[in-house]
């Protein structure tokens, strides 16, 4: 059972993976935990930035930097052997003679107090190599059977924290891309985050909110019930697409709004949720989209009747494109309700759509004269 130290410490490690500031403190315990004098993170890679340290004071992390990485001999026995993946002490490839010639310990790890170090190397796949490093106290260059078990375990604690803190900044940058996209997009449009909630909405959808779309508590919804329970499988199935069924590139809605104009809804999936290599879970994202289809839609029904709709067919989908009720568009070209509603079956099963707002979004796509 793990004492109340070790609990805290492995909850500590797992707030780094937000806070990076909190790297120093943190590791300044586990090094106390595992009777060294010092720890750190190194990576394999010198331009990397994942760069931490235990002393509150960062003159050995400046000399290690500066200079001394050139005689680690680490760097050194590693250069003729495969990266490794998991535990790697100098006791291991480095005699007692060999360290008191080597100036990585003589000029410099002697000066801060330690002897020997012990690492653990992490492979991230997607992301910097890195190793886990406690520097030993002068006098007690071994540790224990204890220390080397706690040290195993907490390392890997350690190298699972680095590794959310990468897929972290990842998503970071994605969701600013995407915003800085969806910022550019004339049409009102929207990033929203796994949670269904919004991580940024660009000025064309704030102008847009209030006419059948509303933003409350952090989402987008619709005033109409109808539409909003449409508006939120719209989303949960971007967010969430299943597993067994291939999703197209992205689903689309009609919104039912108070004015009387009905505005079209796209989701438009931008990462799927899963796991890495290194069992790192991926948010999902999507963007979402809204156009109020208008009466200035060009006319499309020579293109409609060349893809096998006849006349009367043509000239619904165009009333219904140019967002008219059905009720409406029926009145429009003169025919009933009822007539009406056979024709979009009719339609449906040409044009391979299954509702009012894929057809709309479909006949949008149409190439015009």
């Amino acid at each position: 059972m793990l004492s109340d130290a070790v609990n805290a410490a492995i909850g500590d490690i797992y707030r780094c993976a937000l806070d990076d500031s909190l790297w120093q403190p943190t590791l300044h315990t586990l090094s106390r935990l595992l009777g060294g004098v010092g720890a750190a993170i190194i990576p394999t890679e010198l331009h990397s930035d994942l760069r931490f340290g235990s002393a509150r004071i960062p003159e050995s992390d400046h000399m290690y930097y500066d200079h001394m990485w050139r005689h680690d001999p680490y760097r050194a026995y590693l250069a003729g052997h495969r990266l490794p993946q998991g535990e790697l002490s100098d006791i291991s490839f480095l005699s007692d003679e060999e360290v008191a010639r080597n100036p990585y310990y003589q000029d410099f790890l002697n000066r801060f107090g330690a002897s020997r170090t012990n690492r653990f190397y992490f492979t991230d796949p997607n992301g910097p190599h890195f190793a886990f490093s406690i520097q030993r106290p002068l006098g007690r260059p071994h540790e224990t059977g204890d220390e080397r078990r706690l040290r195993l375990m907490l390392g890997q604690h350690v190298c699972r924290a680095i590794s959310m803190s990468l897929g972290g900044r990842q998503a970071n940058a994605l969701a600013h891309g995407f915003r800085e996209m969806c910022a550019r997009l004339p049409t009102p449009t929207a990033v929203i985050g796994h949670d269904g909630r919004v991580i940024f909405m660009n000025d064309a959808m704030e102008r847009m909110l209030g006419d059948g779309v509303v933003h409350t508590d952090g989402r987008l919804t619709c005033s109409h019930r109808a539409s909003a329970r449409q508006l939120d499988g719209l989303l949960r199935d971007a967010l969430s697409p299943s597993s067994d069924v291939a999703p197209g590139p992205e689903r689309f809605v009609m919104v039912q709004c108070p004015s009387g104009r009905p505005l079209l809804a796209r989701a438009i999936p931008l990462l799927t949720e899963g796991r890495d290599e290194m069992v790192r879970p991926t948010r999902p994202m999507a963007m979402l989209a809204f156009h109020r289809p208008g009466s200035d839609m060009p006319d499309v029904t020579d293109a409609l009747r060349l893809l096998g709709l006849n006349q009367s067919e043509a000239r619904l989908v165009q009333q219904v494109a140019n967002g008219l009720p059905l009720k409406e568009a029926a009145r429009a070209i003169g025919i009933s309700d009822h007539y009406a509603r056979s024709i979009l079956r009719s339609v449906y099963e040409k044009l391979d759509v299954n509702s009012q707002g894929r057809l709309t979004a479909f006949v949008r796509d149409l190439p015009t004269p």
